[in-house]
């Protein structure tokens, strides 16, 4: 099983009736990471998790300190996390490309995709094409980067190695099934990230200020419909996502780094 977050209620049942040998985290993220902690009341699975994010899953301090620690909303930040269920793992193996589960699943290539987060990780099965690419913004909403240690170049390079890939079918974590029109899922990915930095400089060059900006929303766009603490957290991933586009603009802009989207984003 991977990323298998079906919730508090139907998780442990799914895990108990399939008791899967392996049970593996393709990141960090609350949302990714949370059911693992039925995994070992309902299995005997061993949970698998990318070596460099273990910090993050084995130590909740580590877990505040590098999300919402450089921001204002620590605090609250960790209330959420342990009113969530976050619970540091203690027991668990740590996987990175070079690790093989010959003898646990078919053969699976495993390809590190961070951006997203650190060392998110997608999943290739070569003999069926299929490729398991977990968060990377296969969906209506596209890629999300929201807290500090996220990287929007790292996305971009993530999302060209992924396309270059030999894929019949693509399961993704919040995006459903892609069965047809892959190359241009990937494209709308990218287009995604180019029209934010687009919409970030034309505001800008109207004389709009940084936090207008923010408020009329850079991923998020209904902020004021949401509740408290959610609304103080969307409202800080707005801003965060918005300074990553900043350093970018300031760096030359996304074509500068990759020419080659161009020819992408002619697919529509």
């Amino acid at each position: 099983m991977i990323d298998m977050n079906m919730g508090a209620r139907e998780t442990p049942g799914l895990i108990e009736q399939e008791k899967p040998d392996a049970a593996i985290i393709t990141h960090y993220h609350l949302d990714h990471s949370l059911w693992t902690r039925h995994v070992n009341t309902c299995s005997d699975a061993v949970i698998f998790i990318p070596k460099a994010e273990a910090p993050y899953l084995t130590s909740l301090d580590f877990f505040i300190e590098h999300t919402a620690g450089p921001l204002s909303i620590a605090e609250k930040w960790k209330d959420f996390t342990v009113d969530m269920g976050y619970l540091p793992l203690k027991t668990y193996e740590c996987y990175n490309e070079q690790t093989t589960f010959k003898d646990m699943a078919p053969e699976i290539v495993l390809m590190e995709t961070p951006g997203h987060s650190p060392s998110h990780t997608s999943f290739y099965f070569p003999d069926e094409k299929i490729l398991f690419s977990g968060d990377m913004g296969l969906d209506r909403f596209g890629p999300w980067y929201g807290w500090t240690d996220c990287n929007v170049k790292q996305i971009v390079e993530s999302i060209l190695r992924l396309d270059g890939l030999a894929v019949n079918l693509i399961l993704t974590s919040h995006g459903g099934v892609f069965e047809k029109q892959i190359p241009q899922a990937w494209a709308q990915c990218i287009r995604h990230i180019w029209q934010r930095e687009e919409k970030i400089i034309q505001k800008l060059e109207a004389g709009m200020s940084k936090q207008d900006i923010i408020q009329q929303g850079v991923f998020f766009f209904d902020k004021e419909k949401a509740q408290e603490p959610m609304k103080f957290f969307l409202n800080t991933w707005d801003t965060v996502m918005y300074n990553h586009h900043e350093d970018l603009i300031k760096e030359g802009g996304l074509m500068a780094f990759f020419p080659e989207i161009r020819t992408m984003l002619n697919l529509f």
